[in-house]
């Protein structure tokens, strides 16, 4: 035998919502205090001559976005670093791959 669900109320619903983003902005605070209790270190990401306007990268932790300017150095926690430094080699090695790809000769039948 199935049961109904009880339908909630729109106030019912504005409260669980409130709830939350009472929770998503606490998790928010305790990452950040992580960040902000981690070795800082120094990085700088070069300007990028293919696309001049692009004046900052946003690197992301847990929910929280740094946005680190180009050319400049700056110190960032050491995950900041980090991420910022996997996603480079990452795009590195498929720029590499793709490079490699169009040099590949295609022989037709």
């Amino acid at each position: 035998m199935a049961t109904k669900e009880t339908e909630k109320t729109p106030e019912q619903i504005q409260l669980e919502e409130k709830d939350m983003e009472r929770q998503a902005a606490e998790a928010e605070k305790s990452v950040l205090e992580q960040l902000k209790a981690m070795p800082k270190v120094k990085i700088m990401i070069p300007d990028d001559p293919a696309n001049p306007n692009d004046k900052v990268v946003p690197i992301g932790f847990n929910g929280v976005i740094y946005t680190v300017p180009r050319g400049k150095s700056v110190e960032v926690p050491e995950a900041i670093a980090e991420i910022y430094q996997y996603s480079y080699e990452m795009t590195r090695e498929v720029n590499q791959r793709i490079e490699n790809s169009t040099k590949t000769e295609i022989k037709g039948m």
